[in-house]
């Protein structure tokens, strides 16, 4: 994978959710990445006025069949070979992440570097599983063998290795029984470390940590947010994937902080500029 990061920019697939009010799914890995300078494809499998964890929602989940032929007229349209990396966030249903995989397999027949990252989304620790039990399967039968990077939450990292994920250590030894079955990289965020967190990156070159203070607030979409930069960054000029990891935690951190100040309700996306080329918080070695 080290020569495929350091592909030059080109086009970013985002298969996400979309919300008209607030930064989750596609509304929060958008306009980041066009900040960095990537062309952007946004592909969405539902349509909500706002993140359903304030309550009172509307909106439509898209069918698979529209998903399909949104992904189906990409590749007609001729602008696959373009696509430098894929990545997939909330699917919602089995029938979706069936759609989403048959794209995944044309954008590689087309651009064979392509990164495929998929952000298992599943649940979180204050609200358990929020997508159908048979998205569990489907991610470990089916996804997550055939993506090169996964960024489970802590939650969902447990759940999809099956070992309890107390801590740095067993994160990682929950991560390496996943690359077992397919992905060279695993990045594994909200990590407990005493009374802070941890993102750990394990791939087959080596694992890091960046361990960040824990912030108190109601904002959703950091984990978008997070995975859409750390993609953004490893197509732009981080040499390496750790660079990437240190640089995506400080911007999310900086996003965060400035919410919890401000005892905002929605992530401050659209004061967001790329980190420094020293970024605030570094990832450190692990030897596990």
């Amino acid at each position: 994978m080290a020569s495929v990061w350091q592909a030059n920019p080109m086009a970013i697939l985002t298969i996400h959710s979309h919300v008209a009010c607030g930064h989750v799914g596609n509304a929060a890995t958008v306009y980041p990445l066009q900040h960095m300078g990537h062309e952007v494809w946004p592909v969405h499998t539902v349509l909500l006025s706002h993140h359903p964890g304030h309550g009172g929602w509307h909106g439509a989940h898209i069918s698979a069949g529209d998903v399909t032929a949104v992904l189906k007229g990409l590749k007609v349209h001729g602008v696959l070979e373009r696509c430098a990396a894929i990545l997939t966030g909330y699917l919602g249903a089995v029938a979706v992440g069936k759609a989403v995989l048959s794209g995944w397999n044309d954008v590689r027949a087309a651009s064979p570097n392509a990164i495929v990252a998929c952000d298992p989304i599943l649940g979180d620790e204050a609200e358990g599983l929020y997508v159908p039990d048979a998205l569990i399967a489907f991610y470990r039968d089916h996804a997550i063998p055939a993506a090169d990077v996964i960024f489970p939450n802590r939650f969902e990292l447990a759940l999809l290795s099956g070992h309890d994920v107390r801590d740095i250590t067993s994160a990682v030894v929950a991560a390496r029984a996943i690359m077992a079955r397919g992905p060279s990289t695993v990045i594994a965020t909200s990590v407990p470390v005493g009374h802070e967190l941890a993102t750990v990156l394990v791939s087959t070159v080596g694992s890091w940590a960046v361990v960040t203070p824990r912030l108190t607030t109601p904002v959703k979409g950091a984990g978008d947010v997070f995975a859409a930069l750390w993609v953004g960054y490893v197509l732009g000029d981080a040499n390496t994937a750790a660079v990437a990891l240190g640089r995506a935690v400080s911007d999310v951190h900086g996003l965060l902080e400035r919410a919890a100040d401000e005892a905002l309700k929605e992530l401050p996306l659209y004061k967001y500029s790329p980190a420094s080329a020293v970024p605030r918080f570094a990832p450190a070695p692990l030897t596990l």
